[in-house]
């Protein structure tokens, strides 16, 4: 840990970088836990529409990540995540000033689009400042603890400008904060590394793939594939363990929970892989982590206390080593001109994970909504199978690797 934070020291932007992630995690949730109460008592929106505007901020920033990370490969990323910060703040606004469907529908679109922008730009920026060597994973591990730092202090922000204040003031202090970021990471715009990448630029990224070669079709449809299958997994913390945790226990154990996900993440997220950053297989990792989340849901199957806080850790510990082991699979295989668009390709394959796991769990739902045992020994076995695709498949791809070595 104590490394980890001495290299993003020394090296000009990457602090930067991580509170600029901090500072939007903060800013995003003073508003986003609240923002459904908000539409609903202070806009007078029924909760069809709400469901719908929230559904559509959710797809914009999924299903547009490739569009944001094209926009980031053609103008550089500093000026993609200013404009992604400007484009949010701009949104936050529109919600104040909208005053039916349509608009607040079309407010949260942009809002999801900034984020679209913002975040395959971000992560561009941290392996153009650091390269592809051992230790961006773990930069990027601490990538995610400063935005489950900054996910778990915003919502008490937010709580407390209730409290004090106009509903309103929120949306106010959050499009603020990122103007204010915007402004500030414009100073990025001195480092040499953050001019937009070209094809022909052979000096990029040392350690990385040569800027000049070809997409590895077969490896990014992988990774890809690796995405996916973390999505499917981890959008269960979202719907299918809150429901079914109402059903069998009672409803105040789910904020228990989304707590000790929180607090797990933070304090794992840089050890763990730190601690397992001498596995060179990617594959080994994240099918082991998948299989560390199948436990996770046949413990949930139990229904019990003890069963569902189990779940739970052994979740947590499979997104910290399944989420950097992605990025940084993304940053060593895909040249610099096209990697923000990569990075947009994994948020969508992701979604797409998340939004099949969804219709699953709503096809096999009670008429309460909730699902049963049988979902969560269903998802043991799908969990597993995701485990031994992804392995079997990398291991089908080294013959090709070990040959393309050779001929160099």
């Amino acid at each position: 840990m104590i490394e980890t934070l001495r290299l993003a020291r020394r090296t000009p932007g990457v602090l930067l970088l991580l509170t600029g992630n901090f500072a939007v995690a903060v800013g995003s949730n003073i508003v986003i836990p609240y923002l459904a109460i908000f539409l609903t008592r202070e806009q007078h929106l029924s909760a069809a529409v709400v469901a719908v505007a929230i559904t559509v901020k959710f797809w914009s920033q999924q299903g547009l990540s490739m569009l944001g990370g094209w926009i980031a490969d053609r103008v550089g990323p500093v000026g993609a995540m200013c404009g992604g910060l400007l484009v949010r703040a701009l949104s936050y606004l529109l919600l104040l000033a909208a005053s039916g469907p349509v608009p607040v529908v079309a407010a949260c679109a942009l809002l999801g689009f900034g984020g679209a922008i913002y975040v395959p730009a971000s992560k561009s920026a941290l392996v153009r400042l650091l390269g592809s060597g051992e230790q961006l994973r773990t930069v990027f591990a601490l990538r995610s603890t400063a935005n489950n730092a900054g996910s778990a202090i915003g919502p008490l922000a937010g709580s407390l400008l209730l409290f004090l204040a106009d509903a309103r003031v929120g949306f106010v202090v959050t499009s603020a904060i990122y103007v204010a970021l915007a402004v500030v990471l414009l100073r990025l715009r001195k480092l040499t590394d953050f001019e937009a990448p070209k094809a022909t630029d052979t000096t990029a990224d040392t350690g990385s793939v040569g800027a000049t070669a070809p997409v590895d079709g077969r490896k990014l449809a992988w990774v890809l594939g690796c995405a996916f299958a973390f999505g499917f997994c981890y959008i269960q913390l979202e719907y299918a363990l809150p429901v079914f945790t109402g059903s069998v226990q009672s409803p105040s154990l789910v904020g228990v929970l989304f707590t000790i996900n929180a607090i797990a993440v933070v304090l794992l997220q840089v050890p763990l892989n730190q601690s397992t950053g001498k596995i060179t297989s990617s594959a080994l990792v994240i099918s082991g982590a998948l299989l560390l989340m199948g436990t996770g849901f046949a413990a949930a199957s139990l229904g019990s206390v003890a069963g569902l806080v189990a779940c739970v850790l052994l979740f947590s510990v499979g997104e910290v080593l399944i989420d950097p082991r992605i990025d940084s699979e993304i940053a060593t295989s895909v040249p610099a001109h096209r990697r923000g668009m990569a990075f947009g390709f994994v948020g969508t394959a992701i979604a797409g994970g998340g939004a099949c796991a969804n219709g699953l769990a709503a096809l096999l739902a009670s008429d309460q909504g909730a699902v049963g045992q049988q979902f969560w020994l269903l998802l043991v076995a799908v969990s597993v199978g995701f485990a031994a695709v992804i392995y079997v498949s990398s291991m089908a791809m080294q013959p090709r690797l070990v040959a393309s070595s050779k001929s160099l």
